[in-house]
């Protein structure tokens, strides 16, 4: 059975821009292939708490795409981040298992954590700013737990190349 999940965006934002929790933000990025953490690995633990969260020990992102070459980055896992209606109590949910993340400090980037499409690839998702009161995130899904695993680059397994999505059931 197919459920939907509706996540708010953020008045003021021009890009799919939603609340993830209370204290962080999160934008839906059809042009990426890797789930980027912009604020740092100590905003990252407060965030999620150190239990939810693991640096991989001698992995690398490459990262590029923001303007200004590439840099090299920890990797870290968030082992269960949950996509949820923040409002009206919600009861649908997309929960991401084992989430492979680049992680960078970039506080001035419009949002605490950049999901690709990627991430998405078992679902149907769009950003609806018409017919809508205010814009929204639907996100089709026909499971609840997808998990986000690395691929690693041929020439050298240090590097994380992207990130794909898959269910177990």
């Amino acid at each position: 059975m197919v459920s939907l999940l509706t996540l708010e965006i953020i008045t003021g934002f021009t890009r799919p821009v939603f609340q993830l929790s209370e204290d962080a933000t999160c934008l839906v990025d059809s042009g990426a292939d890797t789930p980027v953490w912009t604020q740092g690995a100590e905003r990252l633990m407060d965030t999620f708490g150190e239990n939810r969260i693991q640096k991989v020990e001698g992995k690398n992102f490459l990262l590029s795409g923001f303007g200004k070459g590439y840099e090299v980055v920890d990797v870290y896992i968030i082992k269960d981040l949950e996509l949820k209606d923040m409002k009206d109590g919600g009861t649908d949910r997309v929960v991401f298992k084992n989430l492979t993340i680049a992680c960078t400090s970039r506080p001035t980037m419009i949002a605490d954590l950049i999901l690709p499409a990627t991430a998405f690839s078992h679902m149907n998702y769009k950003v609806c700013n018409i017919g809508v009161e205010y814009p929204v995130v639907e996100i089709e899904h026909d499971k609840e737990e997808y998990y986000v695993n690395p691929i690693y680059r041929l020439d050298n397994d240090d590097f994380v190349e992207r990130v794909y999505s898959f269910s177990n059931e």
